[in-house]
């Protein structure tokens, strides 16, 4: 499930676009955890891109890279191990999205509503963003990657390729 809202960011009169996804993966959460956080792992749904965040503490910088660059950097905000993971959010993968300001990303794994043993609902919600094209294509990304990401822990394969 996927959906964009406009909302104040609580900066004065200013408001940005949030997106939204949420999905149920057959995993528990710390496997979910495992993969969104482990550089190892991440490269097999994230569009070959290796996560670095160091040792998670709050305040401290992260990284995805790719071809020997970064492509994304912020600072952990909040990280709880199998719960709760928020970052800031600075994509430099293209032009269009360099230009993007700052904005949040917050992962929040949680028990379905029902009783479903072994299922991790999975919610990303992107904070923050400008009602532009480029920050509309952020959403198709993260469908793709949280679905990549839900594929790789259910089946043990990636949903696609890494890019070469």
């Amino acid at each position: 499930m996927s959906q964009t809202t406009t909302t104040p960011l609580g900066r004065g009169a200013d408001a940005g676009t949030t997106q939204r996804i949420q999905l149920a993966v057959l995993a528990e959460p710390e496997q979910v955890w495992h993969a969104l956080t482990d550089g190892a792992t991440t490269p097999a749904y994230y569009y070959g891109f290796a996560a670095d965040y160091g040792d998670l503490s709050e305040g401290g910088g992260y990284r995805y890279t790719a071809g020997g660059g970064d492509v994304i950097t912020g600072r952990v905000l909040r990280a709880e191990p199998s719960r709760r993971l928020q970052v800031t959010f600075n994509g430099t993968w293209s032009p269009d999205v360099a230009v993007l300001p700052e904005s949040r990303v917050t992962f929040t794994l949680a028990a379905p509503s029902m009783p479903m043993p072994g299922v991790t609902v999975l919610t990303c919600e992107h904070e923050g963003l400008p009602d532009t094209p480029a920050a509309a294509q952020l959403e198709h990304g993260w469908v793709t990657i949280l679905s990549g990401l839900k594929t790789l822990l259910e089946t043990g394969r990636p949903m696609v390729a890494a890019p070469a």
